[in-house]
């Protein structure tokens, strides 16, 4: 025994090599770790293989060369000959020493992203200081991907223009020129090398049958007037999950964009009841929102920002308000560090596909901003400048763009585009917010110098334009749709996808029209008869005065004609129809139908607009709402605040003597009192329901999102 131990301490113990090379461990052959070429790798007779080192101790290997190259770079900065030649020499280490050359960008969780190419920079810089990063300084140094795009103001944009300074002031015939680096992917597309696969393993899906009846309403009814992602990529990578294949895409933000699909295709699917479509659509977003993985601390990457983009859709057929409006505000601040913002940067993408993927996101976050920012009453994220650099997406369908394609595409010339749509919408959205950046100003008018600026504000400070300016606008862009753009009742395409698409932009046509002239209509209405005016001219005969009652009649024929086109395409077996989303029809609706309360109180209005007209599209406005109801409790509070204050204007002595009584209004409206919206509601809407002042017609310019 003593004997056996005494060998045992003496015997020599066998040394371990932290790393291998590949064909030795698959060999199961002891490696001595000497690179470049191992020793059994150089002794054996077939040359061709190579001696690879990607084993599990790779990082650690990263980490001893990244401190090598720092030890090299100190000992030349603190070389006698660094000072005598200068920063400017071509002994000076180059900073891609330190930066990484930026990978490729694929669709999933930005943590992956930055770990899979970026790991040696967590072991270099303390926490919270990464990158060298300064909240409010921006970069100091190169830039790096995981940083995200920094503009000219920053100070590594500084950094940029000295470097290029001193290299043309210390030029070298051995020295590399000088490039800015930008910091901006080299591509949006996703490789199977870059992916680091989620190690959730329990997904839940639904079944296979409602999961393919759930896409294709997202197919046709969502994507043609959203077109986010790329159809055949997704549909492949929807194939291989129920194929059990391995996914390009990174599989969490794959299956969390998917549940977020499914939420939101629920909220539109005609096979899901309506009651059921709300609790349905929930637990859907639910798990997608336990899939979602988000760090602020790391850069986006394209496929977040679509997924935030399907999340902002989604979020407003709900009563989270506030929830959509932070992650369009995610979206967009991903896409700006991403440096989508910029055309240069987009330029560089290495395929066509690959730029038109791009303007699309980029213009995705302007439409979801310019649309929350309205209906919110809130300013824009967005400035006009930054939303017109980008050039908007070229109206190509998908299936018409090649994969890897590098040089521009163009559409058959006979068919059309159904990406047409996107681009006009895109340009109706602009005009919106000029509107609202022109007309809808925090500024009192109360101190209005004459009626001239009363009614118009003929001269519009920088950045703003006069509603004669808008108009025309609105003018050119109806001039411009293509004809399966252009709405006509009296024709039904035969490609079911353009007529929606007309009819939707119709309807967002009419609900901009009645924005450009609703401030008028509401300074008309609360206008007095000695208000601004000329002690020498009648109100009545003012050149302002006409034409702000033109304005308004113009406004309330925009609104009747907005109800009486939901009216007339809102099915009678209660699916969706050819018309928007539900949730923009009751909005449409909603705000059609406060321009006709506010047309019945002037007389003048009533003089050109039959009384009996307007009380049919009031009738057809309330009918829709209560169509809606079982949506969701937006449409109850509609209904219920449009009643209540129709009775309050009439309480008033504000409508002509000769109005309708409020019975007649509708043959299926009732009092207030006897409103059925559920044990409670009423209650709960007449306590929290404020009142307004319908001398100063605030309450006009009033959305949905105040109700609730």
């Amino acid at each position: 025994m003593d004997h056996s131990m005494s060998e045992s301490q003496h015997r020599i113990k066998r040394r371990k090599i932290a790393v291998a090379c590949d064909d030795c461990r698959a060999r199961k052959v002891r490696c001595d770790g000497i690179q470049p070429v191992c020793g059994p790798c150089s002794k054996r007779t077939d040359q061709g293989l190579q001696c690879v080192y990607t084993g599990e101790l790779e990082k650690k290997r990263a980490r001893q060369t990244y401190i090598s190259k720092l030890e090299t770079r100190i000992q030349q900065l603190e070389s006698p000959q660094y000072s005598e030649k200068g920063h400017g020499s071509e002994q000076t280490p180059q900073t891609t020493l330190l930066s990484p050359t930026p990978g490729n960008i694929q669709p999933e969780t930005p943590g992956n992203y930055t770990r899979s190419i970026h790991s040696q920079a967590d072991i270099s810089t303390p926490s919270g200081q990464r990158d060298g990063v300064n909240a409010m300084m921006g970069a100091v140094e190169e830039e790096r991907p995981s940083q995200g795009f920094f503009g000219s103001s920053s100070a590594a944009g500084f950094m940029r223009q000295i470097r290029t300074a001193v290299d043309r002031r210390v030029a070298s015939p051995h020295r590399r020129s000088s490039i800015p680096h930008l910091a901006v992917p080299s591509s949006l597309m996703p490789t199977r090398s870059e992916i680091n696969q989620s190690s959730v393993a329990n997904y839940v899906l639904p079944p296979r049958k409602m999961a393919d009846s759930l896409m294709e309403v997202y197919w046709e009814y969502v994507f043609p007037l959203y077109p986010f992602l790329i159809p055949a990529e997704m549909k492949t990578e929807y194939m291989k999950i129920w194929t059990g294949d391995s996914l390009e895409y990174d599989e969490n933000m794959m299956m969390c964009t998917l549940n977020v699909i499914f939420a939101l295709a629920s909220q539109l699917a005609d096979f899901v009841p309506p009651k059921e479509r709300e609790a349905s659509a929930d637990v859907f977003f639910s798990r997608a929102k336990g899939l979602f993985q988000f760090n602020l601390w790391d850069t986006g990457s394209a496929g977040l920002i679509q997924c935030l983009l399907l999340m902002a859709q989604y979020l407003q057929s709900t009563d989270s308000a506030h929830q959509c409006w932070i992650v369009t505000g995610l979206a967009i601040r991903n896409a700006q560090s991403l440096g989508l913002h910029l055309p240069q940067n987009i330029a560089r993408l290495r395929s066509f596909q690959e730029q038109q993927l791009a303007r699309k996101i980029w213009h995705g976050c302007i439409l979801m901003d310019r649309v929350i920012s309205m209906t919110f009453g809130r300013p824009a994220m967005i400035s006009k400048a930054s939303s017109g650099a980008v050039p908007l997406p070229v109206a190509v369908d998908d299936e018409y763009i090649p994969s890897g394609c590098g040089k521009e595409v163009s559409q058959p010339p006979d068919r059309p585009s159904m990406m047409a749509f996107y681009a006009k919408s895109l340009e109706l959205y602009e005009i919106m917010n000029d509107v609202l950046l022109s007309l809808y100003k925090p500024i009192s008018d109360d101190h209005a110098e004459d009626v001239h600026n009363f009614y118009f504000d003929n001269v519009a400070s920088e950045g703003e334009r006069t509603i004669f300016e808008l108009d025309r606008s609105l003018t050119r862009w109806t001039r411009s749709l293509l004809p399966h753009l252009r709405w006509d009742s009296s024709t039904v395409s035969t490609n079911p996808i353009f007529y929606r698409q007309s009819i939707v932009l119709r309807a967002r046509f009419l609900h901009v029209r009645m924005l450009l002239f609703r401030p008028t209509l509401s300074k008309y209405c609360a206008v007095r008869d000695n208000a601004t005016a000329d002690p020498l001219i009648s109100t009545n005969d003012s050149f302002p005065h006409r034409v702000a009652l033109q304005c308004s009649i113009i406004c309330v024929k925009a609104a009747q004609e907005s109800i009486q086109l939901i009216y007339n395409n809102v099915p009678a077996d209660g699916t969706g129809g050819p018309l928007p989303a539900w949730w923009y029809n009751i909005l449409y609706v909603y705000t059609s139908a406060t321009v006709l309360i506010a047309g019945r109180l002037c007389s003048a209005i009533l003089a050109e607009i039959k009384e009996t007209s307007i009380a049919q599209s009031w009738n057809y406005a309330l009918e829709v709402l209560r169509k809606y109801q079982g949506y969701s409790t937006s449409a109850r509070r509609c209904v219920a605040a449009l009643e209540i204050l129709y009775e309050q204007v009439a309480s008033e002595g504000l409508l002509p003597t000769s109005h309708m009584p409020s019975h007649e209004i509708g043959a299926n409206s009732s009092a207030v009192d006897d409103m059925s919206f559920g044990e409670g509601m009423n209650a709960a809407i007449l306590d929290n329901f404020e009142f307004p002042d319908f001398q100063d017609m605030s309450w006009l310019n009033s959305v949905p999102s105040n109700l609730f």
